[in-house]
């Protein structure tokens, strides 16, 4: 389909504005709504201490910088991260601009991305790394378009400097190098040999310039990275989370290979068809949450859309969807469910201009909806549900915590406010005393909610866990936590947090050991309070 220039702001180019600018600010009714806090608090944390932050130790520095504005409570981070996404997405309409000069198209395909965000709420509305990150990202991207357009040696120097603060803003996106590479190798009129020489000595001196700043020098670095990692995602743990998620892959590439198929052997008729029967499919499958389709929203077959894009492109739109497919794969880089981390809205504006270049039928229209309506519909569905329990849930609506610091306007799900209400109350008192210092011991590897909700960062130092157990059953980190509490000679008060799912099983060890060596002011069993008195 041909895509025809207009410059030209029209009423119609008011109109998609403001469904923009509807579909961004619809976004914010549900960002205080959260089910689990795991790796979004943790990263608001390294903001307290982001010297020993390594993984993303320019996104801690962040962190620290920002939060103190907002005593580094909760809501505020959330909504930075959600409105650091969108402007993401603005970064990727810049290349549709460029390619289409069609100024209702590029509001449309904006409009269309962001109203397709704002619906899902699974992964992407949380504050962490990334909400610095893809910003960034699609900053090198719009770069690499713009240079393809007209080669300039400022803009390799550009893509140098943007790729070394991605770097050191998330440490897999190193990885993102690779996008302004291919593009200078891809593009003609320039000496590419000395392109690539200019793009990883500007790259280099980047990274090295801001952890030098950050850390002093490089060897003060390693040994900071050497004794702060806290990770679940070692290799044998990202092979075992990869290969599990495989056949959900299969089962999204089956049914889009064969639509993609009957597209071009079949007449309309049976493909408009197929698409139907594709598109019922795809909606049974994710109606009934297999493999945890909720964590993905449509990003497998996101993947498989712009690998067609790529595969029927030519000349000038090949270029685009390589840039586009590196740029969604690269940003899931280093996580343990990297499917659902992939960058997928930001260059959603690009997809959806690739694929309307691409469609030259009705059935080639009509598979293209068969991969995207049922995604659109489950996202919707999900999201009324989350508001309708936000109003008139059938048992309790979510609550509010009180007394807690951070969590003012965040609300916690009625399933477990109870809990975290209960522990909260017994043991904010010593949080807020100065006669104690604080420590939480978690169960739970990747729940963190508890520290950071009482100020306290618990000494677990580096460390590895494997999902089928506990912490409190982990010498290592056990270990090394009584070494720190044995080294303190003030009031320590320890709280415990049993996992959630073994309530029923017999009480860890470490915590009948406390409870002999310590003094106990509340036990249950979901926690356990402890103080260890002054030497």
């Amino acid at each position: 389909m041909q895509i025809k220039e207009n410059r030209r702001f029209t009423p119609l180019s008011a109109i998609l504005l403001l469904l923009l600018i509807a579909a961004w600010a619809g976004g914010y009714v549900v960002l205080p709504m959260h089910f689990k806090m795991s790796d979004e608090p943790y990263q608001i944390m390294c903001g307290w201490d982001y010297y020993s932050s390594v993984a993303a130790p320019l996104s801690a520095w962040l962190t620290s910088v920002i939060g103190p504005f907002w005593n580094f409570d909760y809501f505020p981070f959330r909504t930075m991260g959600w409105t650091l996404h969108i402007i993401a997405v603005f970064i990727g309409m810049l290349p549709v601009w460029w390619m289409s000069r069609n100024i209702n198209f590029t509001l449309g395909a904006g409009a269309v991305s962001i109203f397709l965000f704002s619906t899902c709420r699974d992964i992407e509305w949380m504050f962490n790394w990334d909400s610095y990150a893809v910003p960034v990202l699609m900053a090198v991207v719009a770069l690499c378009f713009n240079y393809r357009m007209n080669p300039r040696w400022w803009k390799i120097v550009a893509m140098g400097i943007g790729c070394g603060v991605l770097a050191t803003l998330r440490l897999p996106s190193s990885a993102g190098i690779a996008i302004p590479a291919v593009c200078i190798l891809l593009t003609k009129g320039r000496p590419r040999f000395a392109g690539i020489l200019a793009l990883l000595s500007t790259y280099a001196v980047c990274a090295l310039a801001i952890i030098m700043a950050l850390y002093g020098s490089i060897g003060e670095y390693r040994v900071m990275f050497a004794s702060n990692l806290i990770s679940s995602h070692g290799a044998y743990a990202l092979y075992d989370l990869y290969t599990a998620q495989l056949p959900m892959m299969y089962v999204y590439a089956l049914a889009a290979a064969g639509t993609f198929f009957l597209i071009g052997k079949s007449r309309p008729g049976l493909s408009l068809a197929s698409a139907a029967i594709t598109a019922i499919g795809f909606y049974l499958y994710l109606r009934a949450g297999v493999d945890h389709s909720n964590w993905y929203f449509m990003s497998p077959l996101y993947i498989i859309m712009e690998a067609y894009l790529l595969w029927k492109s030519r000349g000038s739109w090949r270029f685009v969807a390589i840039m586009a497919l590196m740029a969604t794969i690269f940003g899931g880089l280093g996580s343990n469910i990297i499917f659902a981390r992939v960058v997928l809205f930001p260059t959603m504006p690009i997809v959806i201009y690739l694929a309307v270049a691409n469609i030259s039928s009705r059935a080639k229209a009509a598979a293209f909806a068969a991969i995207w309506i049922p995604l659109i519909i489950i996202n919707i569905e999900r999201l009324y549900c989350m508001l309708k329990e936000w109003n008139e849930c059938p048992m309790q609506p979510p609550y509010e915590l009180q007394g807690v610091p951070h969590m003012k306007k965040m609300y916690i799900g009625w399933w477990d406010f109870d809990r975290i209400q209960r522990i909260a109350d017994r043991f904010m008192p010593y949080a807020t005393d100065t006669t104690y210092n604080t420590a939480v011991m978690r169960s739970t590897p990747d729940d963190f909610m508890f520290e950071y909700m009482f100020d306290s960062r618990s000494p677990v130092y580096s460390h590895h866990w494997e999902w089928t157990d506990t912490l409190m059953i982990t010498k290592d980190y056990t270990d090394k936590f009584n070494n720190w509490l044995e080294t303190l000679e003030c009031p320590v008060a320890v709280l415990m947090v049993r996992h959630v799912d073994k309530l029923d099983c017999p009480e860890e060890e470490i915590i009948s050991e406390y409870k002999r060596r310590y003094r106990t002011v509340y036990s249950d069993s979901t926690f356990t309070i402890v103080i260890k008195d002054a030497d």
